[in-house]
């Protein structure tokens, strides 16, 4: 599959990968399954660029409000939300790629996991 992704599957993909988020138990396997049609860069600039940024807080709060899955259209309008603040300001576009670059860092262990996933 390419780079351009219907919005469907952008969707799906956003999900699967907010499950890494929760605090729980993160199964894998399970998103690998739904990540395995997809090529892997565009799964993993997606990861890294779109949903991290908007789901990393919740891995990081002390007590996180959300433990079992991201509301699919919540993680659907935040992450419009950023992405529409990226394309407007050069601002958020400047401080994104700095966020973006920490997260690279910080969740790299989080990435391989996905990436052995993948097989």
């Amino acid at each position: 599959m390419g780079d351009f992704l219907a919005r469907e599957d952008r969707v799906k993909i956003w999900s699967a990968l907010s499950d890494i988020f929760v605090d729980n138990e993160v199964d894998y396997k399970s998103i690998a399954k739904v990540l395995k049609p997809y090529k892997k860069s565009s799964v993993e600039k997606i990861f890294f660029t779109e949903v991290a940024p908007v789901c990393y807080s919740n891995m990081r709060t002390p007590v996180p409000p959300i433990w079992t899955a991201f509301d699919t259209a919540w993680l659907e309008s935040e992450i419009d939300k950023m992405l529409k603040a990226r394309e407007v300001s050069a601002m958020r576009r400047l401080k994104n790629k700095m966020f973006i670059a920490y997260l690279r860092w910080s969740l790299a262990s989080e990435w391989k996991k996905v990436e052995v996933a993948l097989g």
